[in-house]
């Protein structure tokens, strides 16, 4: 039902300020106008006005629907992060157990390399076997 409404009045049944009101009839989107009192007169549909505020203090059920999704979708990517926080733990302990398994064998190997060039060096302590066989001393 349209009703001719004082500015503050049209402000108060749409839920908006007075001047929010002057500024929708500049620009042409509410019809006003000015009464014998020189006071703006605004058009309003009270009635679509009620309904309308009435939506938007409840919510509707795709609105909760909406918001329903939104916490199924943030609760399974809680849980997806929470799988991969665990993964990136266990990945974390291959790591520091492959990283030792190298250093043992890097040590390993230089400990190898070393005997190998050892043996290779020739011992000036060494006898023949004809002096080990018969306790001679070396022999050159």
């Amino acid at each position: 039902m349209l009703e001719k409404l004082t500015l503050v009045e049209a402000g108060q049944a749409l839920g908006i300020s007075p001047d929010a009101v002057r500024m929708r009839i500049k620009r042409g989107s509410m019809q006003a106008e000015k009464g014998e009192d020189g006071r703006w007169l605004v058009w309003v549909d009270t009635e679509q006005a009620a309904a309308e505020r009435e939506a938007e203090r409840e919510p509707d059920a795709a609105g909760e629907r909406e918001l329903e999704h939104e916490e199924r979708e943030l609760r399974e990517l809680a849980a997806r992060i929470e799988a991969l926080e665990a993964r990136l733990e266990e990945l974390r302990g291959e790591r520091d157990f492959l990283r030792r398994q190298v250093e043992n064998l890097t040590f390993a190997q230089g400990m190898a390399a070393q005997a190998q060039a050892q043996k290779a060096l020739p011992n000036p302590e060494r006898r023949s076997w004809w002096a080990r066989l018969w306790g001679g001393k070396r022999s050159d």
